[in-house]
């Protein structure tokens, strides 16, 4: 075996023992378990229920994907401005929150809550990626950083494929109840993971000097 490939073998080693790659990757599984089950049962629901009406169907669409564009800057300025792992173990649990009052209220005979409900937590997953980014910067060798976050992505990537068949499943075999069951559980499971992460740093000292605004604008034109 070359050198080489000794090195990078000693250097994965080191990436799967690394305290926060193995906290940060078990809470993207759960989390993005969840993101998959929410857009797809509430989306089968939602055609189920309207019979397919465009404008319903078109609504979901806009309230699980439009956060992604209207909210990625706000919420990187935010992962910026913010303690990152707070910010991530709130937005997880908010996430579980709201889901779980979707489903009481769907058990009341609202099921137009879930619109409600899809919106709040695709907005804070927009509060929560970015956290999760810059965590890697704080917490892992610079050497590892880049093979870290490739692997933090490609757990997104795998899920783009697994994740329409997890929620398509969960629906088809359980029901909206059980998947927005799931949903919350697995929000909730991140959260409390996420809570085995070392504790926060202080926020940077020059946060006075600095204005949200200003911030926010440097994100947007850095993207």
């Amino acid at each position: 075996m070359s050198h080489t490939a000794v090195q990078s073998k000693a250097g994965m080693d080191d990436l799967f023992r690394n305290r926060f790659i193995q906290v940060v990757l078990l809470s993207v599984f759960f989390l993005q378990i969840g993101i998959w089950v929410r857009n797809y049962s509430v989306l089968l629901y939602v055609i189920e229920k309207t019979n397919g009406n465009p404008v319903a169907v078109s609504l979901i669409f806009i309230a699980e994907y439009a956060p992604i564009f209207l909210f990625c800057f706000i919420g990187g300025t935010f992962a910026e401005r913010l303690r990152p792992k707070r910010t991530m173990v709130w937005c997880d649990f908010l996430s579980a929150v709201s889901v779980f009052i979707g489903l009481l209220t769907l058990m009341l005979g609202s099921w137009k809550a879930v619109f409600l409900a899809t919106l709040v937590s695709a907005i804070l997953s927009q509060f929560s990626q970015p956290s999760g980014m810059k965590l890697f910067k704080v917490h892992v060798p610079a050497e590892l950083v880049l093979a870290g976050m490739s692997m933090y992505q490609t757990m997104y990537a795998v899920f783009m494929i697994l994740g329409p068949i997890i929620g398509t499943f969960v629906y088809q075999s359980f029901g909206i109840k059980a998947a927005i069951i799931v949903m919350g559980i697995t929000f909730l499971l991140s959260s409390v993971i996420l809570l085995l992460l070392p504790e926060d740093r202080a926020v940077r000292k020059n946060n006075e000097k600095t204005t949200f605004v200003s911030d926010f604008q440097k994100n947007s034109f850095n993207g």
